[in-house]
């Protein structure tokens, strides 16, 4: 089995990331769940992550208009006289940078719990020790957007054809004209105007392509149907 290379050195956004990913180790390949994805914002680079709240982190990441770039597995950090792996890195439009530590839920006992409690706290004090900036993620955070978490994950591909499309500007800017003329539409409208000259997968691939540049909006907190809302957002910058 061919392995993927982790770098963070494929495509013009890729190129300024100041991290490469660790590679995964083969006890993790045999042990966990790996899921691996071309990442558009990152150039297509192939991200890799263990377990599905680690998944859902990156795909938050992935869509979040915010994140200009992240990197799975940057670094580590040492708290307490151990080492912990810090799990992204990101950096944002502001062109602050930040750290994803991911910690799993203590077992439900008061010691458990206040362990957890002062290891966070040492993991934070580590942090500022370093001069890095941490958010701490727990899977009950994740799991509260397990609908969003859905949507993301039934989007990207959609992104990922998008990205490969040949005379993809054509298919924007044309999605674009009829947003610009309806701007709260939705995915069965766009496609049944633009469906004569286009395909609808094509089309649907372009939408959800200017959905992951922040172009246009949906509410991930709801189920993802041809009749969701699709809204103009105005935002260039993506």
């Amino acid at each position: 089995m061919v392995h993927p290379t982790h770098t963070a050195g494929e495509g013009p956004t890729a190129n300024a990331a100041p991290f490469t990913s660790r590679p995964l180790t083969l006890a993790e390949e045999k042990r966990l769940d790996l899921y691996y994805y071309h990442s558009p914002k990152n150039g297509e680079r192939l991200v890799s992550v263990v377990e599905p709240c680690r998944l859902a982190i990156a795909l938050e990441l992935e869509f979040d208009v915010d994140v200009t770039n992240y990197v799975e597995r940057p670094r580590t950090l040492l708290v307490d006289e151990r080492e912990v792996e810090l799990c992204f890195w990101i950096r944002r439009r502001s062109a602050a940078e930040t750290f994803v530590v991911f910690r799993r839920q203590p077992k439900p006992s008061v010691p458990a719990l206040r362990a957890e409690e002062r290891f966070c706290s040492k993991l934070v004090d580590a942090a500022n020790t370093a001069g890095l900036s941490i958010t701490i993620r727990k899977p009950a955070s994740i799991l509260a957007s397990r609908v969003a978490n859905a949507t993301r994950l039934e989007l990207l591909p959609y992104a990922q054809a998008a990205e490969r499309l040949e005379g993809i500007d054509v298919f924007l800017s044309t999605i674009l004209a009829h947003m610009e003329s309806n701007p709260r539409s939705s995915f069965h409208t766009i496609e049944r105007s633009l469906c004569g000259p286009f395909d609808w997968r094509d089309v649907r691939s372009a939408t959800c392509l200017l959905i992951h540049r922040g172009v246009l909006a949906i509410d991930f907190n709801e189920k993802l149907k041809v009749s969701s809302a699709v809204l103009l957002t105005g935002d260039r910058h993506a």
